[in-house]
């Protein structure tokens, strides 16, 4: 009867790769905490930006408002993605990390602003009157 030299080789290579797919897992999970709180810090200010456009009546706000609201409820107010086109440089910028940052974020963006539900629902109610 002979003995299997080779088995511990292999307990050894798989303890090797379980190892090795931990480390990647907790790197991985470590480059996400990272990204979060850059989109924490980046991600309100451009929040502000849009919503502080959005509370203004031109065709710029309307589409702010459309891309918060989208973030806030997109079963409601889907995004159309050619709202980002018809914005200023520094709007699309903003609008875009408001949705990074949506996917990120631990909450919901509103509740980052302490008047924040309140401002979506104002926004909501402006956007079902002019859908009207």
């Amino acid at each position: 009867m002979t003995t299997n030299h080779s088995m511990p080789l292999v307990t050894q290579r798989l303890r090797e790769r379980n190892r090795q797919a931990l480390e990647a897992m907790i790197a991985a999970e470590d480059t996400v905490d990272q990204k979060r709180k850059t989109l924490d810090l980046k991600g309100s200010d451009a929040w502000e930006r849009l919503a502080v456009v959005a509370q203004k009546e031109s065709g710029q706000s309307h589409h702010c408002r459309r891309i918060l609201l989208s973030v806030y409820n997109s079963y409601a107010w889907p995004l159309d993605l050619t709202r980002l086109r018809v914005l200023d440089r520094d709007l699309q910028q903003a609008a875009l990390t408001v949705i990074e940052w949506s996917l990120y974020a631990s909450d919901e963006l509103h509740e980052y602003t302490p008047i924040g539900n309140k401002l979506m629902q104002r926004f909501a109610a402006i956007e079902k009157q002019k859908e009207q």
